[in-house]
């Protein structure tokens, strides 16, 4: 007998730590304004609409919120998951169907909805660049010429020493990191 045995780690303890931090409007208009290079002030322009257990697709979001008609779907990743692109299609295609649940698509008026942007936050241990670009084609099996579909979805490294200028401009996303 070698003592107690070792507990083992939470693979989703980053996860959720990085979905309670982001979850607080103040600090997520903070990552916001440090994303985007703006200087708003007010967190109850931020709202907050991410998805929990998507009906039939069991499937979560970390953070996703409307700023001036921007749908923002923020992801945190401690492990590379080249599949973030075809998730994140399938949470937007969700959000647009309750954004537009009570108007007709049928309509002869286009139905405006908002602007997507996808970020994933990545600070896992396999070397990664400070910026990465992750395109939904990517995974497409038979793709001549340009896809009629694509999603791209900008991964920033928030390992200690990666983006130092969204570090500083974010304070809480640095002592998450």
């Amino acid at each position: 007998h070698n003592g107690p045995a070792k507990p083992a780690a939470r693979r989703d303890y980053k996860d959720s730590v990085f979905r309670m931090l982001f979850r607080d409007r103040t600090n997520l208009l903070s990552l916001y304004n440090a994303v985007n290079q703006t200087s708003y002030t007010d967190p109850e322009e931020l709202a907050v609409i991410t998805l929990e257990n998507a009906v039939y697709m069991n499937m979560k979001n970390d953070v996703a919120f409307l700023k001036d008609f921007q749908l923002n779907l923020y992801e945190h990743q401690s492990t590379l998951n080249p599949n973030i692109p075809l998730r994140d299609l399938i949470y937007i295609g969700i959000e647009y169907q309750q954004y537009v649940d009570d108007k007709s698509l049928y309509s002869s008026r286009l139905q405006k909805i908002p602007a997507p942007k996808f970020m994933v936050f990545y600070n896992g241990t396999d070397a990664v660049d400070d910026r990465v670009e992750l395109r939904l084609s990517e995974a497409y099996e038979h793709l001549a010429g340009e896809p009629d579909l694509e999603l791209k979805v900008l991964m920033l490294n928030v390992n200690q020493g990666h983006n130092p200028e969204l570090m500083e401009a974010c304070h809480t996303l640095w002592e998450y990191a």
